[in-house]
Order: structure tokens, then C-alpha cells, then sequence
């Protein structure tokens, strides 16, 4: 696509073709851009589609499975340790085994990852306000860099993207930062649909993410960006290959 259309570019821009005819053809060559544009985003909402259908399946099943096994193995090792069956017994040794195989299930990176407890983001009332907009210039939208799941709602919207790899996870680019905010304004490009995290994300006082060292004399946390680089690669090595 990218080689037609460079071709057509530079054929329309030849000195030798007359005005009227470069018109009509750069008429045509913005065309095909929009209509490129267009494919590419019906691609992208098919795809989420179907993907959200198949981990939905995959989900349910994996749920039905972890609950087998774990009747299972708790089974095979009371069988192991006295020899006797209780069902009293192998209920309780079930909830051990199950918690042990839902642990490992997480690490492994596989699994669908939803906020929880989950709200309305468009009736979201604890919205915070930490004057971002004037601070943006010192700390370069750092929260945008934060991982963090989606909600079902985000997912089913359709409209905030989220890591293919490691569903339902915030994408984020190669650099680091969320996909949807604007590198050279720092601005949120989807800011009507955004996510809960990031509408009631406080950076004066988190705990967690410790923002800045002193918020009023606007001095960040020296600590915080190897923080993130180390929690992005942990969660979202499996999304790009490196689990």
C-alpha cells in the first residue's frame, strides 16, 4: 500500500501534468488515504471483537478446568498422605489446591485481566483534580505510563485499545506510554471515554505510585521511572514476546 501510494505522489507531482489533471488525481490519492484509514480501523474494532469473543470462551473454560483439577489433585494427595477418602477432607484440601493453581495460572501470565471492583466511568463521581494540564511540562504525563486492566465496559466500548497479548491490559507503545495520549502535547487523544484509573488517578498522594518527591515545590520522584520500567516489563513481557 505504502509503494502505491508513494508512486501516486510522485507522479502527480510532476511539473509536466497539467494543473486540472493534479487536482482530480490528488483528490483521489486523499481518497484512497481515508479509505486506507478506514480499512485499518474496521480492522482493528473486528479484531477486538473477536478476540474479546474467544477470551470470553477461553475464560469460562479455564474457570471449568482450574475447578476439575482441582478436585483432582487435592484427591491424589489425600490418596498420597493417608491412604482414605473424605469428602470433608478433600473439600478443604480442594480450596488449598485451587488457590495454589490460581496463583500460578496468574504468573504465567495467561488469563483476562478486568478492574475490580468496576464502575461506570461516564458516572464515575470520585474524579480527581491535580491540576495536571499546569504540570504536564515536569513531569511529561509519567501517570501515562502506568499499567493498569480495563474495564468490560472499556473493552465492549471498543474504543480504548488494549495489549492483544495480554488482554484486557491498557496498550502501550514502545516507549513506554499509553497509545492514546499525544507525545507532543501530553494530552489524551480519548479523553471523553477514559478509563477509570485514569479518571480518578490523584498524583498529590498515591501510595503506590509516589509521583512527586515534594507536589508543591513540583520536584518528581527520582525512584519512580525505574518503577515503572520494571512493572511494565513484568507485565506486559508475555504481550511482547520477552515471558
Amino acid at each position: 500500500m505504502n509503494l502505491r501510494i508513494n508512486k501516486e505522489v510522485k507522479r502527480n507531482i510532476s511539473p509536466k501534468r497539467p494543473l486540472a489533471n493534479c487536482n482530480q488525481d490528488f483528490f483521489s490519492f486523499f481518497t484512497i488515504i481515508i479509505f486506507y484509514n478506514s480499512c485499518e480501523n474496521m480492522k482493528y474494532e473486528e479484531l477486538s471483537r473477536g478476540l474479546l469473543y474467544t477470551h470470553t470462551r477461553i475464560n469460562s473454560n479455564t474457570t471449568k478446568t482450574l475447578e476439575v483439577a482441582s478436585f483432582l489433585y487435592a484427591l491424589i494427595e489425600i490418596l498420597d498422605d493417608k491412604g482414605l477418602l473424605s469428602i470433608k477432607e478433600l473439600d478443604e484440601r480442594k480450596k488449598q489446591v485451587a488457590s495454589r493453581l490460581v496463583q500460578r495460572f496468574v504468573e504465567s501470565g495467561m488469563g483476562l485481566m478486568y478492574q475490580d471492583p468496576e464502575y461506570d466511568k461516564y458516572t464515575f463521581e470520585h474524579e480527581a483534580d491535580s491540576g495536571c494540564l499546569g504540570r504536564v511540562d515536569i513531569c511529561k504525563a509519567i501517570c501515562c505510563k502506568f499499567p493498569f486492566a480495563l474495564s468490560r465496559q472499556d473493552v465492549e466500548e471498543g474504543i480504548i485499545r488494549w495489549e492483544f497479548g495480554r488482554p484486557y491490559l491498557i496498550a502501550h507503545g514502545d516507549d513506554g506510554y499509553c497509545v492514546h495520549l499525544d507525545r507532543e502535547t501530553y494530552k489524551c487523544t480519548v479523553r471523553e471515554h477514559r478509563t477509570v484509573p485514569c479518571r480518578g488517578f490523584d498524583c498529590k498522594d498515591n501510595e503506590k505510585w509516589k509521583v512527586w518527591e515534594d507536589y508543591e515545590k513540583e520536584i518528581i520522584n527520582p525512584e519512580l521511572a525505574e518503577k515503572i520500567e520494571k512493572e511494565i516489563g513484568e507485565i506486559y513481557s508475555y504481550s511482547r514476546g520477552t515471558g
